[in-house]
Order: C-alpha cells, then structure tokens, then sequence
C-alpha cells in the first residue's frame, strides 16, 4: 500500500515518500534536501500568530468576566454598603489577580513569546512549550480567581495554581532565552546596550520574583488561615512586585520600541539605564522589608526619571503612525503617562496623610486603570492586528469609544475615592463611584468586542491579485493562505491532496504541468480569492504614514 509524504523537515529532509509522486515533485523535493536552502517559510509565523492569539483571547477573557465584572461588584458592594469594607476581601483579591496576572499578564507572556525572539535573531519553528506555558498559565490564574470566590477546596487550589503560573514562568523563560532548533553561536553574547532590554530583563526577574513571592504567601494563607485571603501587608508586597517588578518595567521597556517608533519621538535616553533599573530594583526589595513609604518615594523619583528617558512629552521628531487607528491615540498614550505620575505622586501624599483612607486606592487605581490599561487600549489596537496575521483592526470607532469611555471613568473614580471614602455615609459622592465603574466596565467591553471582532476576521490578502505569479512556489501559496489548498486541489491539482507539504523549490507552474492542470485556471482561481480578501481599508488613508 502506498504512504504519503507528510512531514518536509527544517532542514528540507523528506521523511517518506509516495511511489505515485509525479517526477517533478520528487525532483523538487529532493532539491531541498541537498540544496539546504533557507526557504522563506511563512508556516512558523501563522503558528506563532496562532499562539497569540491563544494568549490575546485569554487575556480578553479575564479582563472581561474575573476582572471588570467582578470588580464592578465589588464596587457596588462597597458603595451600598457606605464603607471600604463592604465588599469581600477575598473576592477584591481575586479580581485583582486576574486583572493583573490573567490579563495584562496574559498580553505580556503572548507578545514576549511572539516578539522577542524576532527582536534577538531568532525563528521559533515548533510551539509545543509555547501552547504549554498558555495552558499552565491560564490554568493557574483561572484557578486562583475560582479559589478567591469559591472557596472550595481553596488550601489545594490556592497553592497549586501559584505552582501552575510559576511553572509556566520557568518554561516561557526556558523558550525566551535558549529558544530551540538554534545553533548556539561561537562568540559569547554581548551585554544589551539599550534602555528596552535593559528593562525587559528587570521586568522578566520581577514577575519570578512575584510569582515566588505569590507561592511562599499561598503556602503560609493555607497552613494559618480559614480563608483564602492574604494579610493586607503581603497582599501589598504581592502587588507591589507584580506592578512594579513587572508591569511597569516591561511597559516602559515596549515603549522604547512601540511608543517611540508611533509617536515619532526621539530615540530613548538609553542611559538611563544605569539607574533607572536599580531603582526598580530597590523599590521592591524596600517593599520587601515592608518600609512602603520608602517604596513610594522611589517609585515617583523613577517615575519621572523614567517620563524623561523615554522623552514622552517631548516634541515629536518624526509624524506619527496614525493608518488604520483611531487618529487621536498618541494623546491617550501620554494621557497614560501622566496617570502615571499621578498615581506615584498621590501614593506618596497617601502616606503623608494616612488618614484620608481613599488616596491609597484612588493611586493603585490611577496606576492600574489610568496608566496600564490606558496604555494597553491605545497600543494594543495598533499592534496586535499586525502581529496576528496582518489583520486590520475591526473598528476604529470603537477603538475610540474605549479610550474615551476609559478616561472618563477613571477620572471620575480617581477622583472620587479618597472623597467618598472619608465622607459619612449618607453623602452623595457614595452614589457616584458605582457610576465609575460602569463606565469603564462599558469600555471594557467595547475594547474586548473591538478585539475580539479583530481576531474572528480572515487575515487579509495584502498581496494584489495583479501580482499573483506561476513562478511564486506552490508552498509559499497553501502554508500563507492555507483556503489556497482546498481551492487549488478543485482546479486540478490532484498530487497536493497526497502531502502536507509540498516542496519549498516547486513552482506554481511546474504543478501544474506536473499534474496536466492549464496554469492560467489556477491563476484565475487564485485571483479570484485574493480579490475577496483584499484589505478593507486599504487606499482610504492614502496620506497616513503606515
């Protein structure tokens, strides 16, 4: 009985082969194996797309339903019932973890997997570890949110959902730093010289650190508590690392590449990295002796030092890249800044006066919302698309809708904290705060659709179908548009339906001469399809910058 051909290696071996093969396949595939050619290959990018898009649609998922719903209720609890306590500890916690951890956690782990490597040099060409970090990761955190509001079984829950994420950490890094189907180089590596690797490095230390620090707390809540609920000091040394060991490093570090490049900003003072990072460094170990107005000071003075460095509120050297967004995005990424630099400022007036109990969480608040999802919501529509198979971006009016929504909510909330939380009960800016947090739940959820909408779209065809070739390979055809293969196999091409590869090296037409197809049929059906999946909005920015 005959076998097919179902695997053609890296390095272009043929694992098995069909007697049946026309000779021109053979010859071609041949031709790979000896030529050891370096094929363009476009399959490894759609499974890496694939992979963040995994991570993207997780990300969504906690930022919705654990995250924002949850901590609508909250708010709600605490606004009916006139008092900061009026909600379930437990229940804040974990929908701070899944804000945190479950969604712009899930962002950074998919984007440091899809760019970084392309940022070193490297091609990952096998996604085994990748898809396994997604599914401990979003396993550990969905585990932790459970066990915060369904306390069943939570002893177990708790601690083995913080092995999961720092399990998942371990493997990410292992895949980040020694990716696989790599030649390891003769001569040593050099030092990263610029601000952004600098920062990523301290961010990637941080969340080990945090996820460390999540792991030893869960052990010590499980063997002294009766419920899941961390002690309000280790809960802040908790946050404190995840914000500001992770997030905020690792945001800084993508704005050295993503915000200057879309605001047109000069490049960032890549000194700065000499104490920039050290003082990263040391406002969590002054989080670690628990001496937090320490921390807060540090924070603010890296802060600004960080605001300068990265030069955004400086003039713009260059336009900015406005194709295919909503056009007044570059105001809300310094909006974000600048909720930055509050948020560091009020932590510090919160612990000049203690007693205006509000400041506090009007601060994280100013961090969380204001600074972090602010950012994400402007950045994340102008560069996922691209990432995710060169889609184009759903809405632009709900892009803005999100970022408007956002602000105001924020703002309002900022703004109201510290009032209501130090007012009688029977004042009326308690009224106010729920309002708050329908309003951002409102541009929560325009900003999911938004994406959600992006991902359910075809990738479409930026090739023209005027510039569709016989002489473009077969492969390059089925693996960048895998609808190509059905739609070629039912003009004639019968020996692609006997492989899952055809050969790198094999033309369009020597395919079609090989299985006796007219390539001027092919050509039309190919035309056809690329026709309908031409770029929606291609042609109507004509005097954007791309």
């Amino acid at each position: 009985m005959p076998f097919k051909i179902y695997l053609v290696t890296s390095t272009n071996t043929v694992t098995s082969v069909t007697p049946q093969l026309p000779a021109a396949w053979k010859s071609a595939y041949e031709r790979d194996r000896l030529s050891g050619a370096d094929y363009a290959d476009p399959a490894p990018e759609r499974q890496a797309a694939r992979a963040l898009a995994a991570f993207i649609a997780g990300g969504l998922a906690f930022l919705a339903f654990p995250g924002t719903v949850l901590g609508v209720w909250n708010l709600v609890e605490i606004a009916s019932h006139r008092s900061a306590g009026g909600a379930s500890t437990a229940w804040i916690q974990a929908h701070g973890q899944a804000q945190v951890l479950g969604w712009v956690g899930s962002f950074i782990l998919g984007i440091s997997l899809y760019a970084l490597p392309k940022f070193r040099g490297w091609t990952l060409k096998k996604f085994g570890a990748v898809w396994t970090v997604w599914a401990l990761w979003t396993a550990g955190v969905a585990w932790r949110w459970w066990v915060g509001v369904r306390p069943v079984d939570w002893k177990l829950g708790l601690v083995a959902s913080a092995l999961l994420e720092l399990a998942a950490y371990v493997l990410a890094q292992r895949v980040l730093l020694f990716p696989p189907h790599e030649k390891p180089k003769k001569s040593g590596r050099r030092a990263p010289s610029d601000l952004g690797s600098w920062l990523g490095i301290v961010g990637f230390i941080g969340l080990g650190l945090a996820l460390a620090i999540n792991l030893g707390i869960a052990i010590y809540v499980s063997l002294t508590q009766s419920l899941p609920v961390y002690p309000a000091e280790l809960d802040h040394l908790l946050l404190i690392a995840e914000l500001w060991g992770f997030v905020v490093p690792l945001a800084w570090g993508y704005s050295t590449r993503f915000v200057t490049i879309f605001l047109g900003l000069k490049l960032p003072e890549n000194r700065a990295a000499r104490w920039l990072c050290p003082a990263l460094v040391l406002i969590v170990l002054s989080a670690l002796t628990f001496r937090f107005w320490i921390t807060d000071i540090l924070a603010l003075v890296a802060t600004l030092a960080a605001v300068y460095a990265l030069r955004i509120f400086h003039h713009s050297a260059r336009p900015a890249k406005l194709l295919y967004v909503y056009r007044q995005y570059p105001l809300f990424i310094r909006i974000s800044y600048g909720w930055l630099v509050g948020a560091a400022a009020l932590a510090v007036v919160a612990d000049v006066f203690p007693q205006i109990t509000g400041l506090g969480g009007a601060s994280r608040h100013a961090l969380t919302v204001g600074f972090i999802a602010t950012l994400i919501f402007a950045l994340a529509p102008r560069i996922l698309p691209a990432f995710l198979g060169g889609r184009e971006l759903y809405s632009t009016r709900l892009m803005a809708a999100s970022l408007w929504l956002l602000t105001a909510g924020c703002l309002l909330r900022v703004s109201c904290e510290a009032i209501a939380y130090t007012s009688s009960p029977g004042s009326a800016v308690w009224s106010i705060l729920p309002f708050s947090a329908f309003i951002e739940l409102s541009a929560v959820l325009v900003f999911a659709a938004n994406m959600a909408l992006t991902l359910r779209q075809s990738p479409p065809a930026w090739l023209e179908p005027d510039s569709v070739s016989a002489e473009l390979p077969l492969y390059w055809f089925v693996t960048s548009f895998p609808r190509t293969r059905s739609l070629l196999i039912g003009a004639g091409l019968r020996t692609l339906a006997q492989v899952k590869y055809p050969p790198r090296s094999l033309s369009l037409r020597d395919a079609a001469a090989a299985d006796g197809v007219e390539v001027g049929k092919l050509l039309s059906v190919l035309n056809e399809f690329f026709s309908r999946r031409q770029p929606r909005l291609r042609g109507k920015e004509t005097l954007a910058n791309s």
